[in-house]
């Protein structure tokens, strides 16, 4: 990394959107650019309690993990839902605006539904039930609902259904270099110049804020 204080790679999106994908390969980009990042996405340590009723709580323990490691210089990428967009705020509150970079993965509904189902990943019995009740409880005007609230003013949004997951890494990869929080030795392949229909396929699936290195 070419800076001395640290960053964090907040991915938010729905379920299914291909976040943790995303967030692997831009890991194996970094660590060939001779950057060690941390990857936070299913931690052990940090998933919800039994008392819990939302996950909130456990997106600030993620938080303040990351918070812990950014500001001892390191790169962290954080993998999670987060779906509610106050919580977001907040996490961004208790790592640093300056640095937090909310790198928003979206897909649509029925593709997420579709790859979570391609995944055959079945629920248990506890979180079948969990789901059942809220279906219930949802339908009440005073219940909170808990549908994914997108980011207002993303640093950089993916579109996964129109690039790749090692494309999107790249993109992330771009972002970084062209504000100086990556080093970037020789000239990196412009994502936006690509042969005909690739190319603009790539300028529309990406776009990023314009927030330049402090």
């Amino acid at each position: 990394m070419s800076k001395q204080s640290g960053i964090c790679l907040w991915f938010t999106g729905p379920s299914g959107a291909g976040k943790s994908t995303i967030a692997e390969a831009l890991a194996s980009l970094l660590i060939a650019r001779g950057c060690s990042p941390a990857i936070l996405d299913v931690v052990p340590g940090l998933h919800r309690k039994w008392f819990e009723r939302t996950s909130r709580n456990k997106l600030l323990r993620k938080a303040v993990a990351a918070a812990s490691a950014v500001r001892r210089g390191e790169t962290v990428i954080c993998v999670a839902v987060s779906a509610r967009l106050e919580t977001r705020e907040e996490i961004r509150r208790l790592i640093g605006a300056g640095n937090f970079v909310e790198t928003f993965v979206d897909a649509p509904p029925e593709v997420c539904l579709a790859r979570k189902a391609h995944r055959g990943k079945k629920q248990s019995l506890v979180k079948r039930a969990r789901f059942a009740c809220r279906r219930v409880l949802g339908r009440l005007p005073f219940w909170p609902r808990s549908s994914y609230q997108p980011p207002r003013h993303p640093d950089i949004t993916i579109n996964t259904t129109v690039v790749t997951p090692g494309e999107g890494a790249q993109a992330v990869l771009q972002w970084l270099v062209d504000r100086g929080y990556v080093d970037a030795p020789e000239p990196m392949r412009n994502l936006s110049s690509g042969a005909g229909e690739s190319g603009a396929q790539m300028a529309a699936a990406l776009s990023t804020g314009r927030r330049s290195r402090n």
